[in-house]
């Protein structure tokens, strides 16, 4: 999910900020969350509207639409916020916030926030299966998920692992998920596999351009050491 703060602050104690993620909604749609917070020192006692704060957003190539919350005193107000809006396909999306702290309630915003999107979510499903000598099956580790492009320079993981180990071990046996891109190195979860299924989300970062690799293991070796299945291999699109 990519990351933005569109921020506004004015010489009249106005302030307001929001932090949060967007991401793809399909090619052509988008949806966001996040918080926003923001405070107005101005008294609004005898006018006929209150400080109220705007969150907006939009197709780069459109207009804005709006969420507006009313700020209550003059303190940090603080809300929890999402959304959604639609986009042409492959196309940024803007954010901005802004206070009515005109003299006859005009809004003034900060500077817009561009942002992309990301891209569309990439499958993977890595397996590691160990059978014994008599056809048995001792491991049935899987991951089934998704991958994306955050950016140029960021990706999401999405997982459900789940992982089988037959009877007979003395001790509790473990499995894992790693990940990577493609000049970094092996970074795992484990869990004991009795504590699977699981769901997880995992979020990175990688040079502009590079793919991510995943692969599922378990303690499947002599002295409990790793055994593990198939590296795969995802590019990741950065446009959706």
């Amino acid at each position: 999910m990519a990351a933005l703060d569109p921020t506004f602050k004015s010489n009249v104690n106005s302030v307001a900020e929001f932090d949060g993620v967007v991401e793809p909604d399909g090619p052509n749609h988008y949806r966001f969350s996040g918080t926003l917070k923001s405070s107005c020192q101005l008294y609004r006692g005898d006018e006929s509207f209150h400080n109220t704060v705007r969150l907006g957003h939009g197709a780069t190539s459109g207009e804005y639409s709006y969420l507006e919350y009313e700020i209550v005193g003059s303190g940090e107000n603080t809300w929890q916020v999402e959304g959604s809006g639609s986009r042409e396909a492959n196309e940024t999306v803007d954010f901005r916030v802004g206070v009515n702290d005109g003299l006859s309630g005009q809004f003034h915003y900060g500077s817009s926030v561009t942002v992309p999107p990301g891209g569309p979510k990439q499958r993977f499903t890595p397996v590691y299966i160990v059978d014994d000598p008599y056809g048995e099956n001792k491991y049935d580790i899987r991951a089934e998920g998704t991958v994306r492009a955050d950016g140029p320079t960021g990706y999401v993981i999405e997982c459900e692992f789940s992982a089988y180990d037959g009877p007979g071990a003395m001790t509790d046996q473990s499995a894992t998920f790693g990940w990577k891109t493609s000049s970094g190195k092996w970074e795992y979860k484990s869990f004991y596999c009795k504590d699977t299924p699981t769901t997880f989300t995992i979020r990175g970062t990688r040079k502009s351009g590079e793919n991510v690799q995943v692969v599922v293991g378990a303690t499947s070796k002599v002295l409990n050491l790793y055994g593990y299945g198939d590296e795969v291999d995802l590019a990741l699109p950065e446009n959706f």
